[in-house]
Protein backbone atom coordinates (compact mmCIF):
# COMPACT_ATOMS: atom_id res chain seq x y z
CA UNK A 1 0.00 0.00 0.00
CA UNK A 2 1.33 3.19 -0.83
CA UNK A 3 0.59 6.99 0.36
CA UNK A 4 -0.93 10.29 -1.56
CA UNK A 5 -0.68 13.80 -0.57
CA UNK A 6 -3.63 15.80 -0.58
CA UNK A 7 -2.75 17.25 -3.54
CA UNK A 8 -2.34 14.30 -5.64
CA UNK A 9 -3.01 14.67 -9.17
CA UNK A 10 -4.64 12.33 -11.66
CA UNK A 11 -1.69 10.65 -12.56
CA UNK A 12 -0.72 9.69 -9.81
CA UNK A 13 -4.01 7.68 -9.22
CA UNK A 14 -3.52 6.53 -12.88
CA UNK A 15 -0.08 4.71 -10.83
CA UNK A 16 -1.96 3.61 -7.86
CA UNK A 17 -4.34 1.84 -10.17
CA UNK A 18 -1.69 0.26 -12.50
CA UNK A 19 0.49 -1.06 -9.57
CA UNK A 20 -2.95 -2.92 -7.99
CA UNK A 21 -3.95 -4.05 -11.01
CA UNK A 22 -0.36 -5.62 -11.43
CA UNK A 23 -0.97 -7.26 -8.01
CA UNK A 24 -4.32 -7.96 -8.39
CA UNK A 25 -3.20 -10.62 -11.89
CA UNK A 26 -0.36 -11.98 -10.05
CA UNK A 27 -2.34 -12.63 -6.97
CA UNK A 28 -5.30 -13.95 -9.52
CA UNK A 29 -2.57 -16.05 -10.84
CA UNK A 30 -1.47 -17.57 -7.79
CA UNK A 31 -5.34 -18.59 -7.27
CA UNK A 32 -5.30 -20.56 -10.18
CA UNK A 33 -2.07 -22.26 -9.46
CA UNK A 34 -3.30 -23.50 -6.14
CA UNK A 35 -6.75 -22.32 -4.18
CA UNK A 36 -6.16 -21.84 -0.54
CA UNK A 37 -7.67 -19.37 1.76
CA UNK A 38 -4.61 -17.27 1.76
CA UNK A 39 -4.78 -17.08 -1.96
CA UNK A 40 -8.20 -15.99 -1.99
CA UNK A 41 -7.39 -13.55 0.70
CA UNK A 42 -5.11 -11.64 -1.10
CA UNK A 43 -7.08 -11.19 -3.92
CA UNK A 44 -9.62 -10.03 -1.90
CA UNK A 45 -7.39 -7.27 -0.51
CA UNK A 46 -6.42 -6.46 -4.04
CA UNK A 47 -9.71 -6.16 -4.87
CA UNK A 48 -10.34 -3.91 -2.51
CA UNK A 49 -7.63 -2.24 -2.78
CA UNK A 50 -8.87 -0.81 -6.41
CA UNK A 51 -12.49 -0.05 -4.90
CA UNK A 52 -10.92 2.41 -2.71
CA UNK A 53 -8.44 3.74 -5.54
CA UNK A 54 -11.52 4.12 -7.98
CA UNK A 55 -13.80 5.52 -5.07
CA UNK A 56 -11.17 8.26 -4.86
CA UNK A 57 -11.17 8.77 -8.18
CA UNK A 58 -14.64 9.18 -8.46
CA UNK A 59 -15.25 11.26 -5.52
CA UNK A 60 -12.17 13.39 -6.69
CA UNK A 61 -10.86 13.57 -3.38
CA UNK A 62 -7.05 12.63 -2.75
CA UNK A 63 -6.65 10.45 0.30
CA UNK A 64 -4.01 8.61 1.39
CA UNK A 65 -5.27 4.66 0.21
Amino acid sequence: MSVMTTDGAPDVLLVEFELARLDLAAATAVLRHKDTPAARGEVAICRARIDRILDSWNAGARVPL
